[in-house]
């Protein structure tokens, strides 16, 4: 039987809030991130958290718009339409 998933949607208004984001994340949730409210400095610490608590546990992070992301843990496929993504995360320069 495959496991339940939940879907946690955060927008956080500070860094604080990233460890909430990674508990939510490594109990095995697909997680939403809207950094749309976040200070540029804030923004830019955020996603290297998550960056690198995706690349720790092999789960996946995808680029919905400029400043919404996709967390999603190993072996989840949380977004099948690729037309509509601005592109893998890990393949930006």
């Amino acid at each position: 039987m495959t496991p339940t998933r939940t879907i946690a949607v955060f927008h956080p208004t500070s860094y604080r809030e990233s460890r909430l984001i990674g508990e939510r994340f490594r109990d095995g949730s697909v997680v939403i991130l809207d950094l749309t409210r976040l200070p540029e400095d804030d923004r830019h610490r955020l996603v290297d958290f998550v960056a690198g608590l995706v690349f720790g546990v092999q789960g996946n992070i995808d680029k919905v718009t400029a400043y919404v992301l996709v967390l999603a843990p190993p072996g989840v496929v949380a977004i099948d339409d690729q037309e509509h993504l601005t592109g893998s995360f890990y393949n930006q320069s």
